[in-house]
């Protein structure tokens, strides 16, 4: 055998142990992953996370109106029931979400349930014109805040509404008001 053909052979053998090392690791590392989370013991909320989402899907929630495609919302959503009516109850693609103003966000219930989901919700008031609406997006975590797990609720009144009810809306569909999705704190 030459010696360009055993280091040739040497080299393919210690290139198949190095994978097979990798492989070994990589499956070691994710079963470990898996176990450690499925027992992990959360008790503190990340509210940092749960804010990050809740801008993330606002400004999803708001490019989907701007668009004006009702599938890009849904695609958002868990339940997409009421998608129509808010598509419907403004001229989104004429809105000017650039210039939006965020009322801040928070959360409707105390805790996280049993599961550790919880909400977190934003209000927003968004100018069509000479008329000013509010969104209120409600957004769904679990893992006590780590995941985000998509919009649940998307609901539009007027400002004038708003005003009038003395800003005691928190997305409930009435008579003046329409809802996409199911809100989670309202259950």
């Amino acid at each position: 055998m030459s010696k360009n053909r055993s280091n040739k052979i040497l080299i393919c053998s210690l290139l198949i142990l190095a994978l097979i090392f990798a492989l070994t690791a990589m499956i070691s590392s994710k079963k470990a992953y898996k176990e450690k989370r499925a027992s992990e013991q959360l008790t503190e909320l990340d509210f940092n996370s749960m804010q990050a989402f809740s801008t993330e899907n606002a400004s999803a929630v708001m490019d989907a109106l701007k668009s004006g495609n009702k599938d890009k919302l849904g695609k958002l959503m868990s339940n997409t029931g009421g998608i129509d009516e808010v598509m419907n109850f403004a001229k989104w693609n004429k809105a000017d979400f650039k210039n939006a103003v965020s009322l801040g966000a928070g959360s409707l219930t105390a805790a996280p349930d049993g599961a550790g989901k919880m909400d977190i919700s934003e209000k927003f008031f968004v100018d069509i014109g000479d008329t000013k609406y509010v969104l209120f997006i409600e957004t769904l975590t679990s893992r006590w805040g780590r995941d985000n797990d998509g919009v649940s609720a998307i609901g539009v009144t007027t400002y004038a509404h708003l005003d009038e009810i003395g800003y005691e809306w928190n997305g409930e569909p009435d008579e003046q008001s329409v809802l996409a999705g199911e809100l989670w704190w309202n259950k």
